[in-house]
């Protein structure tokens, strides 16, 4: 299990964070989480997606810095999304009844466009 965690993040139609986290979010990496996320929240970032597919564990701490980042945006009006969450990681999840909680999809593109009502994303398909 690897103890450390990097990320990068990419803005995504102007408006939507995406972080690509890779290694774990445990009891080490989840401060460091916190703080990035934080620096994007003060720049006014509301839509985030979360890519955790290199990522192979997530404590019980890491799950509980995710409800309260779905907490901190739902009162903004904005919300975070799981993308290719997988293995061990999302077993974790599952078993706490969190999937509920927090919207998983496949992969980074389906979190996308979860955030567009359907008849915009129909539009962006035709442009």
């Amino acid at each position: 299990m690897n103890t450390a965690l990097s990320m990068e993040t990419q803005l995504l139609d102007g408006d939507i964070l995406a972080v690509v986290l890779d290694g774990s979010l445990n009891t080490t990496t989840t401060d460091q989480f916190n703080q990035a996320i934080q620096n994007h929240l003060d720049q006014g970032r509301t839509k985030i997606i979360i890519d955790c597919r290199k990522v192979d564990y997530v404590s019980s701490l890491g799950i509980g810095s995710l409800v309260a980042l779905q907490a901190r945006l739902r009162k903004k009006g904005g919300e975070v999304k799981l993308a290719a969450l997988f293995g061990v990681a999302a077993e974790a999840i599952r078993l706490v009844g969190l999937d509920k909680l927090l919207n998983i999809y496949g992969d980074l593109e389906f979190a996308r466009q979860s955030f567009y009502p359907s008849v915009e994303r129909q539009q962006r398909v035709m442009t």
